[in-house]
């Protein structure tokens, strides 16, 4: 990888688990599930279905789309429980379409890195090459951005936004309006001091991505990204609320209350390089294989990847140049109204979980059902099982 002097050493300060991210790692494990160990790759399983079924009867949640996948032992699991839409109370369907929110993230440091290994970027590149008018610019390092070290704040914790989201949902926000929000807010520390979890950071490699590449980010995630991984029920809309047919409702948006429809009712604009994918289950079972075997890019970037991480407050969590790491296992998680998400892959056992809810609530997160089956099959390896 063409990356001149990129700054090995691990950063040892530990930053806060910022918005979503708070809300979906640190809230406690799913209300059922034992330790008893299956004696067959069926009753692992029924496990499995259980801890899923326990969610949606015993919380809030209306439905749930998970799945696991093992390639060594031909293990396939896909399943779906709950309602996709309360009112009229249509079940939850494995194939449905999904907001996967931040879990876009990925893609786009991925489209990062191929420009490094084309010599279009470098990590240490200074942000005031590209963006002089953001203060502090010639401190930070795209590397920053992609780890999130840079100290730039979120743009949704701005006053402005909140008022503007509330007063007008459906507003078409421009990339560089988010940017210019939460480079106005406080730095949140020096650059590459600590780790702070900031939705603009993203934003702001998106806009660099436009500018070297003379092409739209959609242009770039679609050539690069949902065509090499054979990605067909992938997109990134780049504004407009609407969903792709079959799509659940997504209920709720930080505390469960009157379960009201966010699915459709804010403009995906607000979230743009920062979450606004939207894929499906078996779509993103193909991208975490493409993710976390190296395809997209080259070795050394791949391996630096893997290797550079920043630490989290989650017990076990590390944070890599746009992606997750929890113990071993690489991916993201996901947050919109209506919508939460984890995926993750273990590329030493090649085991991938997917989890989907249809709701965004503080107490109840798809990383904590995750955490739940990732104990269990560390204990409990499933035998070879093959869908219906």
């Amino acid at each position: 990888m063409n990356n001149r002097h990129i700054p090995l050493k691990k950063i040892r300060s530990c930053g806060f688990l910022y918005f979503f991210l708070i809300l979906m790692l640190l809230s406690a494990g799913c209300e059922n599930g034992g330790n008893t160990a299956p004696e067959s790759s069926g009753e692992g399983l029924a496990y499995l279905e259980n801890l899923c079924d326990s969610v949606a009867e015993q919380t809030p949640v209306p439905g749930i789309i998970a799945g696991y996948w093992s390639d060594s032992s031909q293990t396939v699991w896909e399943y779906a429980t709950g309602f996709a839409d309360l009112v009229e109370e249509t079940p939850m369907e494995t194939g449905m379409y999904f907001r996967i929110a931040s879990i876009t993230k990925t893609m786009v440091n991925t489209v990062l890195f191929q420009l490094i290994d084309e010599g279009l970027l470098f990590m240490d590149d200074s942000l005031s090459q590209f963006r002089p008018d953001i203060p502090r610019s010639h401190s930070i390092t795209l590397l920053m951005l992609s780890d999130m070290t840079s100290g730039i704040a979120d743009y949704s914790s701005h006053p402005r936004f909140m008022q503007m989201t509330l007063a007008d949902p459906l507003h078409v926000w421009h990339p560089d309006s988010l940017i210019t929000l939460g480079t106005s807010l406080t730095p949140l520390s020096d650059p590459g001091e600590t780790w702070h979890y900031s939705n603009t950071n993203t934003v702001i490699l998106g806009r660099i991505i436009e500018q070297i590449t003379g092409r739209t980010l959609l242009e770039e995630l679609n050539d690069r990204i949902f065509e090499p991984c054979g990605l067909s029920y992938t997109s990134f809309p780049e504004s407009g609320n609407t969903m792709p047919e079959p799509h659940p409702k997504g209920y709720y948006t930080g505390e469960a209350g009157f379960p009201v429809d966010w699915s459709e009712s804010y403009d995906i604009s607000v979230a743009w390089a920062a979450g606004a994918v939207i894929s499906t289950l078996r779509d993103l079972r193909e991208y975490a294989v493409c993710l976390t075997d190296g395809s997209l890019i080259s070795a050394e970037s791949h391996t630096f990847r893997l290797e550079h991480e920043v630490p989290t407050t989650i017990e076990g969590g590390y944070y890599g140049p746009g992606i997750l790491r929890y113990e071993s296992w690489y991916g993201h998680l996901g947050g919109l109204p209506g919508f939460t998400s984890v995926m993750l892959r273990n590329p030493q056992t090649a085991e991938t979980i997917i989890i989907f809810y249809n709701a965004q609530l503080s107490n109840h997160q798809p990383a904590d059902l995750a955490k739940k089956m990732i104990d269990y099959l560390s204990k409990s390896p499933l035998a070879g099982s093959s869908p219906d």
